[in-house]
């Protein structure tokens, strides 16, 4: 994920600053256009989800379909099943004051229970889900969040390698977040080729640091998963602890593979930390790496990231602009890495796309087959295909 920004916006979500509340809902009250418009990917978030005793509680906010009525019974599902109780929707001001633009949103809460969940972890992960009829049915995956059995997971890699990916140490977010990416790219796969990601013979991981996604790829044998990382500390966590090949690579290319190696690459908020001459260099070199036909799946900051800002009116609005005015905004340095890779400077804190650009400038060396809004959270997926 995107580090920086993850931690910066979702923690701070879960922890609802009061102070932040205040000064945005006054600045969304003298903003020019009134909180009125959705958002390009209505997104959710889960924020509690205990199982005791065969009991189960959640509770989180979600912003689709319409707040000013009680939704219909089975809005929310876990694992295909409707909640005992479901009360939604609540208040929820903290979340309001993020999305001051999207109407509604200071009313996303829900939360609900269930009394007895016989088997919370049918094929070792439990999945809820938000059932919305206006996700177009390739974009469905976005609508569902996956817990895998912890009992299944006990072998973590520690929490400042944990950081250095996620920039959290809290293991069960570690867990839900890569169960959850891991199963959204293999449903937009789904739809898209009418494959499973552990049924393309040959895949990269490419920037699979501790093996936050990687660890939820089946062990279908040998030969099938390959990952490398910048950060040789974690690849050597992951070659000791994980089934696969787990290779390190430097910032810059080439990669130490031979031309047409994958059938398949994956790369979760890679290019959202790089600047643009660097990240020509690496979409040239996965070109390389990729087999004619192969598919690319990787993730950029679009629209939806920049509604998680947390910006006020009249910078949010500066933003959108400059980044479609310019295709592509490098904003701060990063740090996150320090100590562990040398960068050089080339890893930043967030990078910013426009999708004219994507197809414009990426479609120079890949097919630009399809982009999910909001697809890996507040990420924009992009799918690209070789030539």
């Amino acid at each position: 994920m995107g580090t920086t920004l993850l931690r910066r916006l979702t923690r701070r979500l879960r922890d609802g600053i009061a102070a932040d509340v205040g000064a945005n809902a006054e600045a969304a009250a003298d903003s020019e256009s009134p909180a009125l418009r959705r958002l390009v990917a209505e997104p959710w978030y889960i924020d509690r989800l205990d199982i005791s005793d065969g009991r189960l509680f959640a509770e989180g906010w979600s912003m689709s379909g319409d707040l000013r009525r009680t939704p219909a019974e089975g809005w929310f599902t876990v694992n295909g099943r409707g909640f005992d109780v479901l009360r939604y929707p609540l208040p929820r001001p903290d979340v309001g004051a993020v999305f001051w633009m999207r109407e509604g949103a200071a009313s996303s809460g829900f939360e609900g229970s269930i009394e007895h969940l016989a088997e919370p972890y049918p094929g070792g992960v439990l999945e809820i889900r938000r059932v919305n009829r206006e996700t177009p049915a390739i974009e469905r995956g976005r609508d569902s969040w996956f817990k895998p059995d912890p009992a299944l997971h006990a072998d973590l890699p520690d929490e400042e390698r944990r950081f250095r990916v996620i920039g959290d140490r809290d293991a069960a977010s570690f867990l839900i977040s890569g169960a959850t990416d891991y199963r959204r790219l293999d449903r937009a796969l789904g739809a898209l080729s009418g494959r499973h990601l552990h049924e393309y013979r040959r895949v990269l991981d490419w920037g699979v640091g501790c093996g936050r996604v990687a660890r939820h790829f089946p062990n279908t044998g040998p030969g099938v998963l390959t990952g490398c990382d910048i950060d040789q500390d974690n690849v050597d966590w992951c070659r000791a602890h994980l089934p696969g090949t787990f290779v390190g690579c430097k910032m810059a290319p080439p990669l130490p593979f031979d031309n047409a190696s994958f059938d398949l690459v994956y790369g979760i908020s890679v290019f959202t930390h790089l600047r643009e001459p660097m990240q020509l260099r690496w979409l040239e070199e996965l070109s390389r790496v990729m087999a004619r036909g192969a598919l690319l799946l990787t993730t950029i900051h679009g629209r939806t990231a920049l509604d998680f800002s947390r910006l006020r009116p009249q910078e949010y609005r500066y933003l959108c602009e400059e980044v479609e005015a310019r295709g592509i905004v490098v904003r701060g340095e990063s740090s996150q890495l320090d100590g562990h890779v040398d960068h050089g400077g080339e890893y930043v804190a967030d990078v910013a796309h426009s999708l004219d650009y994507v197809r414009g400038v990426w479609g120079r060396f890949f097919e630009v087959v399809r982009i999910l809004r909001g697809y890996i959270l507040f990420q924009d997926l992009v799918v690209l295909r070789r030539r």
